[in-house]
């Protein structure tokens, strides 16, 4: 995982390296599905975990998911890998995963790199950030992404049983506010615009926004309704996280199972200018950044 907000930094350097045009594809569904993996974890390694703490309010065992998922020793993230790893391989690629050992890797770890370098990076290199589903994240053990933390919490939150109504979890795609003010100032679909993933759940008839990056929470205001996203207003929503950060909703999903087609660097982008997978226009107006 990468601590603070580092992440955006750092996926803009390598944003603005690999920037090809090709698109690779995912099911929805297979992003978030419950597998026979993901059932295991969750009730092998997740619920004996929870079932030793006293608050058994849902909100509080939601947050315990996350902070499990988080945990170096327990969670999703034992064989995380710098993202800058992957790209230095893919730039590498004729000197093949041998030169690695620079970088101290396990070999648990050199597979990860060589497996997930066939696996999502052949059309897209950064695509690493967002491609692998949450059976594979936890398969490997190699979170290093907001979108890798949204879609196994959903998964495993799941195959607990912890959110009975599918409507009542969803996955969501916001991007910087910044960033896309300057990107259509500029009028410019290939100019890299960073973002989140998180996930909103509702409890007690109010919605919530998990940070599952970081095991935190924000109230949404309460005439907020995730069906009701549109491209009439940008709406914005902070993480005390990210203080300095404005992110701006892009796209929600319909349901638990709906993984919102955002499993390439093109789909995201393109989420993040028109809320559509495959619409790269502007189609939200300016939003207005208050001092």
């Amino acid at each position: 995982m990468i601590h603070k907000i580092y992440f955006y930094f750092i996926v803009l350097t390598v944003f603005y390296v690999f920037f090809p045009q090709a698109v690779l594809s995912k099911e929805n569904a297979e992003l978030l599905e419950v597998t026979p993996s993901i059932s295991e974890y969750a009730m092998n390694t997740v619920k004996p975990i929870l079932d030793t703490y006293d608050e058994n309010d849902l909100l509080s065992q939601l947050i315990k998911v996350s902070t499990i998922l988080n945990n170096p020793e327990r969670g999703i993230n034992q064989n995380t890998i710098s993202p800058m790893t992957y790209m230095i391989y893919d730039k590498l690629d004729k000197i093949k995963l041998g030169f690695l050992a620079t970088w101290r890797l396990t070999p648990k770890q050199k597979h990860i790199v060589k497996t997930w370098h066939t696996t999502f990076m052949q059309k897209n290199p950064a695509d690493v950030f967002f491609a692998p589903s949450a059976d594979e994240l936890i398969k490997t053990k190699a979170a290093f992404g907001c979108s890798h933390y949204a879609r196994t919490f959903i998964a495993v939150v799941k195959a607990l049983g912890l959110i009975n109504n599918p409507k009542d979890m969803r996955y969501v795609i916001a991007c910087k506010a910044d960033d896309y003010n300057k990107a259509l100032h500029k009028n410019d679909n290939e100019m890299t615009i960073n973002g989140h993933q998180f996930v909103l759940v509702r409890i007690n008839e109010e919605w919530i926004a998990i940070n599952t990056s970081k095991s935190n929470w924000s109230l949404m205001p309460k005439n907020f309704s995730p069906d009701l996203l549109s491209h009439d207003e940008n709406i914005p929503i902070q993480f005390k996280e990210y203080p300095d950060i404005t992110f701006l909703l892009r796209k929600i999903g319909k349901d638990y199972n709906d993984g919102c087609e955002d499993s390439s660097l093109q789909s995201l982008m393109n989420i993040y200018r028109s809320g559509d997978a495959q619409d790269p226009s502007f189609r939200w107006n300016h939003f207005k950044m208050h001092d």
